[in-house]
C-alpha cells in the first residue's frame, strides 16, 4: 500500500480542544518547547488569551504544532510511511516543515509572519470580499448562480459538488439565497478571504516575507493543491506557495495526482473538518483521519 499524508487547510477548530492537546499529547508538548524558544513567547499563554478569529497569529502557528505533532504521532506509532505529501492551503506550510524543506523554527517564525501579514493587509484592503463555501451544487447549476454577480472569482473546487466563490459581501445574502434555491447548502464565509487573483498585492507581500527563509528540496515530494503538480525543486516549492494567494484551490485535481502516482492511503493528519469528509477522497483512498478528536477521546470501557 502506498501512503500519503496530507495536512489540511485552516479550518474552523475548537480553541480548547486545540490547546488542551498542545499541553498533554507528548509530541505536541515537545514541539511546543520547541516553538516557544523559535517565538520568543509563550504559545500556549498567548492562544488562551488570543482574539475570538481562527486566523490570529497564535491560533495559526498552534495548528501547525497540532499538524505536525501529530503526524509525528501517525508515523512512530501508526505505522504511517508517507511516500508523497499534500497540503491544501495552509496545509502546505506545514507540509514545508515536515518534508524537510524548511526547519520546524523558520516554518514557526514563517507562519507568524504571514498571518500578521495577511491581518495588516486586509485590515485596509478588500474588505468588502468574502469567499463562501457551499455544497450540493453541480457544476452545471453552479454557472447560472455565479452569472447573477456584479463580481466573483471562484477560489477553489475541492468535489464535484463542493465549491468556493469569493464575492463582494453586499451580495452574499442573496447568493446564499440562490444557492438554497438551486438545492444547494451553505456552509461558512472566510474573512479574510482566499485564493483569487484579486490578491497580487498581498502575493508581493509575500515575496518579501519568503525570501527571507531558504528552502531546501523537501525530502518528500509535495503535490501541488492548485494543478497536482509533483513538486521537488526548492525555487518550484516557493512559487506555489506564492501562487497559492492567487490561484484557487483544486483539491480535484490533487486527488487526481496522487492516484496516478499509485497512492491508495492517506493520512490527513490535524484539526480537519472537510478533506476526510469529501467524497473524492473517500471514494478514491481509504482514509486514516489523525485529528484532535482521534487523540484526546478516551476509548469506552
Amino acid at each position: 500500500m502506498t501512503d500519503a499524508i496530507v495536512f489540511p487547510a485552516l479550518s474552523p477548530v475548537r480553541r480548547k480542544d486545540l490547546g488542551t492537546f498542545l499541553m498533554i499529547h507528548p509530541y505536541a508538548r515537545r514541539r511546543l518547547a520547541e516553538a516557544d524558544e523559535a517565538l520568543g513567547y509563550h504559545l500556549a499563554d498567548a492562544l488562551a488569551d488570543a482574539p475570538d478569529d481562527d486566523y490570529a497569529e497564535p491560533v495559526q502557528v498552534a495548528v501547525l504544532v497540532a499538524c505536525l505533532a501529530l503526524a509525528e504521532w501517525a508515523g512512530e506509532r501508526l505505522g504511517a510511511a508517507p511516500e508523497f505529501c499534500a497540503g491544501p492551503s495552509f496545509g502546505e506550510r506545514a507540509a514545508l516543515a515536515y518534508t524537510g524543506a524548511l526547519p520546524f523554527a523558520d516554518t514557526v517564525r514563517l507562519v507568524d509572519e504571514i498571518a500578521r501579514t495577511e491581518r495588516r493587509y486586509f485590515a485596509a484592503e478588500h474588505r468588502d470580499v468574502v469567499t463562501h463555501s457551499f455544497v450540493r451544487v453541480s457544476e452545471e447549476r453552479l454557472h447560472p448562480l455565479l452569472a447573477g454577480l456584479d463580481w466573483h472569482d471562484v477560489s477553489g473546487r475541492l468535489d464535484a459538488d463542493f465549491h468556493m466563490v469569493s464575492l463582494r459581501e453586499p451580495e452574499l445574502d442573496g447568493f446564499k439565497s440562490a444557492i438554497s434555491a438551486a438545492g444547494g447548502y451553505s456552509l461558512y464565509t472566510m474573512r479574510p478571504p482566499a485564493h483569487t487573483s484579486l490578491f497580487s498585492g498581498v502575493r508581493a507581500l509575500m515575496e518579501d516575507v519568503y525570501a527571507r527563509y531558504t528552502l531546501s528540496a523537501p525530502r518528500v515530494p509535495v503535490v501541488s493543491y492548485q494543478d497536482g503538480t509533483v513538486l521537488t525543486d526548492p525555487e518550484a516549492l516557493r512559487t506555489a506557495l506564492l501562487d497559492g494567494f492567487v490561484n484557487p484551490i483544486r483539491w480535484v485535481d490533487t486527488v487526481r495526482s496522487l492516484r496516478d502516482l499509485g497512492v491508495d492511503r492517506l493520512w490527513i493528519t490535524g484539526p480537519d473538518a472537510m478533506l476526510s469528509r469529501l467524497r473524492t477522497t473517500a471514494d478514491t483512498f481509504d482514509v486514516e483521519l489523525c485529528d484532535l478528536r482521534r487523540v484526546l477521546v478516551r476509548p469506552r470501557r
